[in-house]
């Protein structure tokens, strides 16, 4: 535990340093809130219409290098009882004309937070459950706490005939859901980001007179940043404000790990420094919390008994979320994070119908 935990420490020991040094970031939100004082125009500019920063970044090496710059933390898992599943993961699964009894259903404990996550994987998955783990531990828990569900899909090929694999990977509301191929730790940072755009900043939002469900990067704090740059950092960051805030929250992720920060990736990298600044700015006291540990987490699926109706469609289930009788109750999971001592986060109005796709390169 305490190697991971020092690991953290020193991620935010780097990430620090280089947020107070950008000039274009204040040092303290008094003086954010005084800087954008009276500029309610740029709740107006709707259009991205800056180019990609050139030489692209390559999402390929920076994968490769991620695996190296965030540690593994220890983590031990359970699997649930036969017959239960997260209801989120039986949506999933028909969403995407999948059997959910196909699904095998693990709690997995991180030494950084006193509640488990849920992870569902499909049996004819590439990605096996150590992997899966072993990636999802890698994930700092400031970030890692806003993930309600993992849901795991088979490959392409893999599922059988019928089935449609929707996306090769995307966020509903707070859960996310992979096909092998696309679950890596920079498509995670960015799906996760995603949920933190929603959620993270909510309450500051909402002080400040925005409407409940607001998204951080719809907000005159994002399009600042957005401003004060020639350039954004992916093509696919000018598909929306939410894309934009997404994948520089990916590769800021990648400035505070290496050494050299982005120029290791791009020499003209520079181009969308404010956006990569303000992501630190504003989210790494949260991605990387001062004792190394949840602040939070948002609540998994509930539990449902799920039961094959003889005679329909077998993609086809019935759902029983209440217990039967007092021994099923024993055996149903519990997923409840009220009462644990860790606070429940809750997903602000219209944050949980979100999805978004991964279209990145």
């Amino acid at each position: 535990m305490w190697a991971s935990l020092l690991c953290s420490a020193l991620l935010a020991a780097i990430a620090f340093p280089l947020i107070g040094n950008s000039l274009a970031i204040p040092a303290s939100s008094h003086s954010f809130k005084n800087q954008l004082e009276g500029r309610d125009d740029l709740e107006k500019r709707d259009e991205l219409d800056k180019p990609p920063i050139y030489p692209p970044f390559s999402e390929d090496t920076q994968n490769k290098h991620l695996r190296f710059d965030y540690p593994w933390m220890h983590w031990r898992s359970r699997p649930w009882e036969e017959g239960y599943y997260p209801i989120h993961c039986v949506h999933e699964a028909q969403f995407n004309n999948l059997w959910i009894l196909d699904f095998q259903v693990r709690d997995v404990w991180f030494e950084d937070c006193g509640v488990p996550w849920t992870v569902c994987r499909h049996k004819d998955a590439k990605e096996k459950w150590y992997s899966i783990l072993d990636t999802l531990s890698q994930v700092p828990v400031g970030m890692r706490q806003y993930v309600a569900n993992l849901v795991i899909l088979p490959g392409p090929i893999d599922g059988g005939q019928g089935f449609t694999i929707q996306a090769a990977a995307y966020t509903r509301g707070s859960v996310l859901v992979f096909s092998p191929t696309y679950f890596k730790l920079g498509v995670l940072f960015h799906e996760i980001t995603h949920i933190m755009d929603m959620v993270a900043l909510a309450p500051f939002l909402e002080s400040q007179g925005f409407p409940e469900g607001t998204p951080f990067s719809r907000t005159k704090y994002w399009k600042y940043a957005y401003g004060n740059d020639t350039a954004v950092p992916t093509p696919y960051s000018r598909a929306s404000w939410q894309e934009d805030f997404a994948d520089a929250g990916r590769w800021a992720m990648s400035d505070i790990s290496r050494y050299r920060g982005l120029r290791e990736y791009s020499k003209g990298w520079g181009a969308c420094r404010t956006q990569i600044r303000a992501f630190q700015w504003w989210m790494m006291p949260m991605i990387f919390p001062k004792k190394g540990i949840c602040t939070g987490k948002v609540e998994g699926g509930y539990a449902v008994k799920v039961v094959v109706v003889e005679g329909q469609n077998p993609l086809v289930s019935l759902f029983q979320p209440g217990p039967e009788s007092r021994e099923e109750g024993r055996k149903r999971p519990n997923t409840k994070v009220a009462g644990s001592g860790v606070a429940p986060i809750v997903l602000p109005a219209g944050a949980a119908n979100m999805f978004f796709a991964y279209h990145g390169a």
